[in-house]
């Protein structure tokens, strides 16, 4: 099915800006991820789906134990529940789309809800799905993020519905994706299982004390295997991926705060001030107070 636009399509500035639906639960955000950045995005789940265009540029992605290159113009659904990050490691710039959908929007009509979508997001070896461009799905979800942003720049009456149907139509293609591909064997490790529990411990409790023994614990699993376990799926030591997490908060209260650096840190469980500094210019590439100030 092709898709039409109402009117000519709008080159929207590209600034890493996120567009909201009104109150449905759906989102799309132009983001742009460069190599110069220190601070890379930490691996990290969520309860919609995510489905990914690139525009520019060669994007890695990371789907659970998986890493992959996403070129221009190809697309990439990320499951419901599944561990993922992108980052990028050339000189050009990434340009991508990103739309995410909580997929309850579509419960309402409980027969189709569960006939279609449930079997897609409760199938943990359905993680993702990289689709090539020239492909007739991955074609016709592409206009469709074109259809959305045009939507979402004029906002004509009624709108909200066209969101709707749009969203329906690009859970029928991956739908038809996902009944292709059901028969590829089991592929889903309780390591996954496992990494996810150690780094929600972190999530969780990043602003005390943590040791790796307290990480490992979390899981049930020795140290090495503790360590393993993040080298294999962030790419991270332990304590590295708690540090670049906390820093990642502090970033965040730096810009949603005027509380001074030393309470910044000490509510990052980072404590000293000098040390978070430090680490802070380590990962940032500026200080604490530099960050503030450009960001703001």
């Amino acid at each position: 099915m092709e898709i039409t636009f109402s009117g000519p399509k709008q080159d929207i500035e590209r600034k890493g800006t996120t567009y909201e639906f009104g109150t449905l639960p759906v989102v799309l955000e132009q983001k742009v991820v460069t190599s110069e950045t220190n601070h890379e995005e930490l691996l990290h789940w969520h309860d919609d789906v995510e489905i990914i265009r690139i525009r520019k540029g060669n994007i890695h992605c990371h789907v659970n134990d998986s890493d992959f290159l996403l070129n221009p113009g190809e697309l990439c659904f990320i499951n419901f529940d599944t561990m993922h990050r992108v980052y990028n490691t050339e000189k050009v710039v990434g340009d991508l789309d990103v739309l995410t959908i909580k997929t309850d929007m579509l419960a309402h009509n409980k027969e189709i809800y569960e006939k279609y979508i449930i079997p897609i997001i409760h199938n943990p070896d359905f993680a993702h799905v990289q689709m090539d461009g020239r492909n007739s799905y991955a074609k016709l979800i592409s206009d469709i993020f074109d259809a959305l942003y045009e939507l979402i720049t004029e906002k004509p009456v009624g709108y909200e519905l066209d969101v709707i149907g749009y969203i329906y139509m690009i859970f029928r293609r991956l739908y038809l994706v996902y009944i292709a591909e059901k028969e590829i064997p089991v592929s889903y490790s309780s390591d996954i299982s496992l990494q996810r529990r150690m780094s929600a411990f972190i999530y969780e409790n990043y602003q005390d004390k943590i040791t790796l023994d307290d990480i490992a614990n979390a899981a049930g699993v020795s140290r090495s295997k503790c360590a393993n376990l993040f080298r294999k799926y962030t790419q991270k030591t332990p304590i590295n991926f708690l540090n670049s997490y906390r820093l990642e908060m502090g970033s965040k209260l730096l810009l949603s705060t005027d509380e001074p650096i030393s309470y910044i840190a000490n509510e990052c469980g980072v404590g000293e001030q000098s040390y978070f500094n430090r680490m802070f210019l380590k990962e940032f590439g500026c200080t604490p107070l530099e960050w503030r100030k450009n960001q703001k």
